[in-house]
């Protein structure tokens, strides 16, 4: 049994029109997954910023829970970071505070800590000492460390303490 050139030239459009209609799914999908992804993208930036929002109230409120300034503070600041990688709120402490409550003596310390509120854990500390006469000048570092890695600067400190305080 032959077949007519008309059932041959039905079933080539049957099979075009079956394709065509195969990749306008395929398209219409691809769309669809593309459209998904940048909602799931948007939520995501949605909730981050929630997280950074909350790690910042909370962190003011910790603060002003643990630290409070006297006489003897020169200077008593923080900042605070939402580690989306690590899923922590980190806040570090600076206070500058005199050692035997007047400039006069010459003597004062610099403490800075690195904290992890919601565990009130401090990770980390740098303390140095400044000591001033009046010909000389001379700084002892008493601690620094991060973890379980040592350093001898503010500025290793500071190194130690960038990817918490940032990502």
């Amino acid at each position: 049994m032959s077949k007519s050139p008309h059932m041959i030239t039905l079933a080539m459009i049957l099979l075009m029109a079956i394709g065509c209609d195969t990749d306008q799914k395929i398209s219409r999908l691809e769309k669809q997954t593309e459209e998904l992804k940048a909602e799931v993208n948007k939520d995501r930036a949605a909730v981050d910023y929630d997280l950074q929002a909350k790690c910042s109230r909370d962190a003011n409120t910790w603060f002003k829970e643990n630290y409070s300034p006297d006489k003897n503070t020169l200077l008593l600041n923080h900042t605070n970071h939402y580690n989306k990688s690590l899923n922590k709120c980190y806040v570090s402490v600076e206070n500058h505070y005199l050692v035997w409550g007047d400039i006069v003596s010459g003597a004062w310390i610099n403490d800075i800590g690195l904290w992890d509120i919601y565990e009130n854990t401090e990770y980390g500390n740098f303390t140095v000492e400044h000591m001033m006469s009046k010909s000389v000048s001379t700084d002892k570092v008493m601690t620094c460390e991060l973890f379980d890695k040592k350093c001898t600067t503010v500025e290793q400190f500071n190194a130690l303490a960038r990817p918490y305080l940032s990502n």
